[in-house]
């Protein structure tokens, strides 16, 4: 039979094609022959124009060994802030596969924990209540880092209330599907420190703008921001920062980098802490340890954090109290 030029380039692509295929696991077994691990890292947003998070996390893995470009391959996933996209990524890296996947955030690793079932799983989640506990059972697949954020959001409200003495009615901004405990922590704290507690919800990024619009039209006399990804991800620190000087609101976070961008005040975990430890459970896991072996590790350093250019243009005079005990007062 005669095969005319165009049906000869088809099969030749097939061929190709089938022999990449069938190539692939070999690729695979040299990989593992020649000791490189693969590490996957999967982000709800996207990674924008600097990466301090994943630079710390990189860094410590190279330190324990793992040095990418040589004997490491980090495969990254972002879904654009959008937690409907996670389940699909998760599966699409432990197709690659990965030996070990790496994720942050209650609600996505929640979600993430819901569709890997065999590879191990470390995550770094700031509700070890409402989820990672739980999750993290004998025999498992998962292990991580918790920041404790849940259980700070008290301290964080009564910090407020000491920069703002005056402040009766405070915005709780959050997305309801993070982190619950922390409002039920909080809004049992308000009470007795003369706090009416308001809430705002935002489950989206796309939804933050129309939020801050009924945030500014409530006049709260300050905003508490619960650090869920979204909210946390460029550009999102900025634009409530901006917002919040706008509306001559003062607020509180938990992290410094929220600070950094102009918000007034943050009390939590010292990210660079969260983030190393969270490499060293990822080496320890490449290294042979099996995620049910490894204990859930907490922040152990905390950090008060005091922007002072925020609070003169607030028209807020900063006690000495909190001078002396902050770690750090940006100018």
């Amino acid at each position: 039979m005669k095969m005319s030029g165009t049906g000869m380039r088809i099969g030749v692509t097939v061929l190709a094609l089938g022999g990449s295929l069938l190539a692939l696991p070999t690729l695979l077994e040299a990989q593992k022959a020649a000791g490189i691990s693969r590490v996957g890292w999967l982000e709800v947003c996207g990674p924008g124009p600097r990466r301090p998070h994943f630079d710390i996390f990189r860094a410590r893995l190279a330190e324990l060994g793992y040095v990418e470009g040589k004997n490491l391959i980090l495969e990254q996933r972002f879904a654009d802030c959008r937690y409907d996209r996670m389940p699909g990524l998760a599966a699409d890296l432990v197709q690659v596969p990965v030996d070990v996947l790496f994720t942050m955030g209650t609600r996505a690793a929640r979600i993430v924990a819901g569709t890997v079932k065999t590879t191990p799983l470390v995550v770094y989640s700031c509700d070890p209540f409402e989820h990672v506990t739980r999750l993290a059972r004998q025999g498992g697949n998962l292990t991580g880092v918790t920041c404790m954020t849940t259980e700070l959001s008290p301290k964080r409200l009564e910090l407020l209330k000491e920069l703002v003495p005056n402040a009766s009615r405070v915005m709780f901004l959050h997305d309801p599907q993070a982190a619950p405990n922390a409002l039920k922590l909080t809004e049992a704290a308000a009470p007795r420190l003369g706090i009416s507690l308001q809430v705002a919800q935002v489950e989206a990024a796309d939804k933050l703008p129309q939020e801050l619009t009924v945030i500014a039209d409530a006049s709260p006399d300050a905003l508490f921001v619960y650090p869920d990804v979204v909210l946390s991800s460029y550009p999102r620190p900025q634009q409530l920062a901006d917002f919040a000087i706008k509306a001559h609101l003062p607020t509180m976070h938990a992290f410094r980098f929220f600070v950094d961008a102009g918000g007034l005040m943050s009390y939590g975990a010292a990210q660079s802490e969260i983030y190393a430890t969270a490499a060293e459970q990822v080496a320890k896991i490449l290294d042979g340890a099996r995620p049910s072996e490894l204990p859930l590790r907490q922040a152990t350093r905390f950090e008060l954090v005091i922007n002072n250019w925020t609070a003169k243009t607030l028209g807020i005079t900063i006690p000495p109290s909190l001078l002396a005990r902050a770690d750090e007062v940006i100018e």
